[in-house]
C-alpha cells in the first residue's frame, strides 16, 4: 500500500510539474529595457510612423517627410542606404502601400510619375536594392486619369495598374528582375491590386450595386460577386477565402458579416461602441503569412476584441488607444503608459495569452510611436528623432 501511495504521489507531482511547465508567466518590464540599437534620424526627417515603415526579413525601411527613403539592417541598426526616391518626379511624399512595395528580400519597388519633354506626366516604376542601388527602371506611355498603383503578386512578381479612363485600366506584370511578363486591358476599376492572393476588379452595375470580379496571378477569372449596397460596406476578400462586410445600424452599433463567394452568409456579429477596427491583414510587416484570425478592433472603452473565421468573439479588457497585429498571431496593444503583447489562436474560443507588458511612462513626454514586428520585437520612434529596437524575448 505504501508503494501505491508513493506511486500516486509521484504521478500527481509529475502531472503538476507538467502543468506548471506549460504555464508561462508574462514578462513584466517595469521600464523599457536597453535597446538592441538606436538610430538617430537627421534633422528635418522626423516624421516616422507605422504608415511609412515596412519590415522585411533583414531590413527596416522608412520614408521621411523630406522624400528620403532610409533602409537599415534591422539586426544592427546600421544604415544601408538613403535614397531620394522622388528625384526627377513630381511626387512630393509617399507612404508604403499603393505606390511603394517592399519584398521580403528588402528590394523596394516605387511607382512615381515624371513630366516628359512635351509636358505630359507619365508613370515610372523604379526598383531599388537595399543598398540604394537602382536595379532597373520602367517608363509607361499611358496618361493616368487618377488611380494607379503597384502590388506584389502571390508568385512574387509585380503587378502595375494604371487607370486611363473611367472603368478602364491597363496593367503590366514584371519579374523582380524587371523582365516583362505581360500586359492586360481591363474594362473595370482596380483599387488595390492583389489582396490576399487575388486581384479584385469592380464595375458599377447600377446606382445601388457593383460587380466584383476576382482573378488569380495568371489572370484567370476565379469568381464574381454582385454586391448590393444594402449589404452595407464591402470590406474585401479575407485571407480565409470569405467576403467580408460591415454595416452601421445606428446607435453606435456595427455588424461584421462573412459570406461565401456565392453569397451564403457564414456568420454575423454585432458589436456596440466600436471605435476602431481592422480586418485580417497587417500592413506593418512583409511576410508570406498574415494575421488571419478574423476581424480585430478596439471598443470605445479601450477593450480589444477579436472575431475568428467562424464568427466567435473574444474581448480583452484594456484601455488601448491602438493596436498592431503580426504574422505570428501576436498582437500589441498600446495604452497610455503601457504596451502589452498577446498571443492569439486561430480560434477565439482559445483564450488569448499575455506574453509581455512594458511600462512606457518614461516616454510620456516624447510622444512615442510604436511599430510591432512580431515575436516580441518593438520599434519605438520618439519626437527626439530616434528609432529604438527592443527584443523583449532576448531581454527577459
Amino acid at each position: 500500500m505504501l508503494h501505491v501511495k508513493r506511486l500516486i504521489s509521484l504521478v500527481a507531482f509529475l502531472l503538476l510539474s507538467s502543468i506548471l511547465a506549460g504555464t508561462v508567466s508574462a514578462n513584466n518590464f517595469q521600464k523599457l529595457p536597453k535597446p538592441d540599437w538606436t538610430f538617430s534620424i537627421p534633422d528635418g526627417h522626423e516624421y516616422v510612423s507605422d504608415s511609412n515603415v515596412r519590415i522585411a526579413d533583414q531590413t527596416f525601411h522608412f520614408m521621411s517627410m523630406d522624400n528620403q527613403m532610409y533602409i537599415l539592417d534591422k539586426k544592427t541598426g546600421r544604415q544601408l542606404s538613403k535614397t531620394d526616391y522622388t528625384a526627377g518626379s513630381n511626387l512630393i511624399f509617399s507612404f508604403f502601400g499603393t505606390y511603394a512595395q517592399v519584398a521580403q528580400n528588402g528590394n523596394v519597388y516605387i511607382l512615381t510619375s515624371i513630366r516628359n519633354s512635351s509636358g505630359v506626366v507619365k508613370p515610372r516604376l523604379t526598383a531599388y536594392h537595399p543598398n540604394g542601388k537602382v536595379l532597373w527602371t520602367k517608363y509607361f506611355e499611358e496618361k493616368v486619369r487618377s488611380l494607379s498603383g503597384i502590388s506584389i503578386m502571390p508568385d512574387g512578381n509585380l503587378f502595375v495598374y494604371l487607370e486611363t479612363a473611367s472603368e478602364r485600366v491597363t496593367s503590366y506584370r514584371y519579374s523582380p528582375q524587371g523582365k516583362f511578363l505581360g500586359k492586360n486591358s481591363w474594362n473595370a476599376s482596380i483599387l488595390y491590386g492583389f489582396v490576399n492572393g487575388l486581384l479584385e476588379t469592380t464595375n458599377r452595375t447600377s446606382k445601388t450595386s457593383s460587380r466584383m470580379t476576382y482573378f488569380d496571378f495568371k489572370m484567370k477569372q476565379q469568381f464574381q460577386y454582385q454586391f448590393d449596397f444594402k449589404e452595407g460596406m464591402f470590406s474585401g476578400l479575407g485571407s480565409d477565402g470569405l467576403l467580408h462586410f460591415q454595416k452601421n445600424h445606428g446607435n453606435n452599433v456595427i455588424s461584421f458579416t462573412a459570406k461565401t463567394t456565392k453569397g451564403k452568409e457564414v456568420w454575423t456579429k454585432k458589436i456596440n461602441n466600436v471605435s476602431y477596427y481592422d480586418d485580417m491583414e497587417t500592413s506593418m510587416t512583409v511576410k508570406k503569412n498574415v494575421f488571419s484570425n478574423g476581424f480585430t478592433g478596439i471598443q470605445s472603452n479601450g477593450n480589444f476584441f477579436i472575431i475568428d473565421h467562424k464568427g466567435v468573439m473574444q474581448t480583452v479588457p484594456a484601455s488601448a488607444k491602438m493596436y498592431q497585429t503580426a504574422p505570428d498571431g501576436t498582437v500589441m496593444l498600446v495604452e497610455d503608459s503601457k504596451i502589452s503583447i498577446y498571443q492569439t489562436s486561430p480560434s477565439a474560443r482559445t483564450k488569448v495569452k499575455l506574453l509581455h507588458t512594458v511600462n512606457t511612462s518614461e516616454l510620456s513626454e516624447l510622444d512615442p510611436t510604436f511599430v510591432y514586428e512580431g515575436a516580441g520585437i518593438i520599434y519605438v520612434m520618439t519626437d527626439n528623432d530616434q528609432i529604438n529596437r527592443f527584443d523583449l524575448n532576448k531581454q527577459f
